[in-house]
């Protein structure tokens, strides 16, 4: 599915949040996908209420149920069809998609055709500058899923509680329970929920819903992650809405029209045409696609001055944001746009070891970043390349680092490894 032809969601979420009930300010700093938190909170809260049961369904792979998810309708004013589904990262334990499939409460399959991480949905990012991670992926189904059938009977009435949470999976069943007091932010991690959730409580992947204070409608409150803690809404309602309105920008599906002046990219993004196609003080760059791993002749976002680093903590906030492969960074809103700040990989840009940098989130078909230091040596393949300060690459083939990276041998202890046998993808400048 094209990014034109997810469009019609860009007049749907402006309606939505035009219409959406205000919410005091919360005071909650910005992370990457948090933006506009007070409007976006309510719109999601608007989009998504209704028939609850009927919009979750059972996470499978290769067949056997690993967790829950959540439908997301096609049309989220009347519910109906859909092709996208949320469910937590960590369910997600496979980066082949085609491994994965969702069935509805009425029995209806579809398989996986694509998946999306949130920014920051890789563990080891949600705790630099105490940002709290997003437990979250975006999947798009290969086929759709009719959503209008009658929702299953619930065996108790709504009324008796606050927060009900629903699973699709509990000993191979359909289950819900209700939560025992107010779901409320943490005031340690921003994107995380503290809920008191009974022993037989739903498992991973599984909504929150809570009761409209004014319309006395459900709506999503946020999805379960793990016992005691969920994401919540705000902490990824940008990023979701974004994704949908726009499409979620993946290297390995290069889209000519991605970006547009209705649909704006941000750092490391393409293909652009003016500076227009930008988000506000980024340009349109010339040919320089090779960058993130897109054709070499397309048009990348990007800040119009040169590079710049230091290995002075807070050198990113102090020049308001860093771009694509600069440091060092303390949080993730210290890069632009929608870039994370990975820890401690300062080397692969000419920095300290101990430098932080802004560098592209995940994308599908890239390699899961080898947290656990792990020695194989085939841990960067071509079919899914390592991003910067990763390893094991390839030294005699570059083409086992992402874009323009550039795989520097016998480097490993810079990176946290424990021999320096390992090789690791560093920027083309310091190769």
């Amino acid at each position: 599915m094209t990014k034109n032809e997810l469009f019609r969601f860009a007049a749907l979420a402006a309606a939505l949040a035009g219409c959406a009930v205000e919410t005091p300010e919360t005071g909650v700093p910005d992370v990457a996908g948090e933006e506009a938190v007070v409007a976006s909170e309510s719109a999601l809260t608007s989009a998504t209420a209704g028939n609850q049961t009927g919009m979750v369904g059972r996470w499978r792979i290769n067949g056997s149920s690993i967790c829950s998810a959540v439908f997301l309708p096609d049309s989220i004013f009347s519910g109906g069809d859909s092709t996208w589904v949320l469910t937590n990262q960590h369910c997600v334990t496979d980066t082949d998609p085609t491994v994965y499939s969702v069935v509805s409460a009425t029995g209806l399959t579809a398989n996986v055709e694509k998946i999306y991480w949130h920014p920051i949905a890789e563990w080891n990012l949600g705790y630099v500058g105490d940002h709290g991670k997003v437990d979250i992926v975006l999947a798009r189904l290969a086929s759709t899923v009719d959503l209008n059938a009658p929702p299953m009977n619930l065996s108790v009435t709504r009324e008796t509680r606050d927060v009900l949470q629903e699973s699709a999976r509990r000993n191979g069943t359909w289950a819900f329970s209700y939560d025992t007091g107010e779901v409320t932010p943490d005031a340690t991690y921003f994107t995380r929920l503290d809920v008191d959730i009974p022993s037989e409580d739903g498992d991973s992947g599984s909504p929150i819903w809570r009761e409209s204070q004014v319309s006395g409608a459900w709506v999503l409150e946020g999805i379960h992650s793990s016992s005691g803690s969920a994401n919540h809404a705000s902490g990824f309602y940008a990023w979701l809405m974004d994704a949908l309105a726009c499409g979620a920008f993946d290297t390995s599906e290069p889209d000519p029209d991605f970006c547009t002046s209705g649909c704006k990219c941000g750092v490391g993004e393409g293909d652009c045409d003016s500076d227009s196609d930008c988000l506000p003080g980024l340009v349109c760059g010339s040919n320089n696609g090779a960058l993130v791993g897109l054709p070499d002749d397309y048009d990348v976002c990007v800040e119009s001055s040169s590079r710049q680093s230091s290995s002075t903590s807070g050198y990113c906030g102090s020049i308001f944001g860093c771009q694509i492969y600069e440091g060092d960074c303390d949080t993730h809103s210290d890069c632009k746009g929608d870039l994370i700040c990975r820890p401690n990989i300062g080397y692969a840009i000419g920095e300290s070891d101990t430098t932080d940098v802004c560098d592209l989130p995940r994308m599908p078909g890239t390699r899961v970043f080898n947290n656990d230091k792990d020695t194989a040596s085939d841990h960067c393949t071509v079919d899914e390349p390592c991003g910067l300060g990763d390893g094991d690459c390839d030294p005699n083939n570059h083409a086992t680092c992402r874009g323009s990276l550039k795989c520097k041998a016998n480097v490993g202890s810079h990176f946290g490894f424990a021999t320096n046998s390992v090789d690791v993808c560093v920027h083309p400048d310091f190769y």
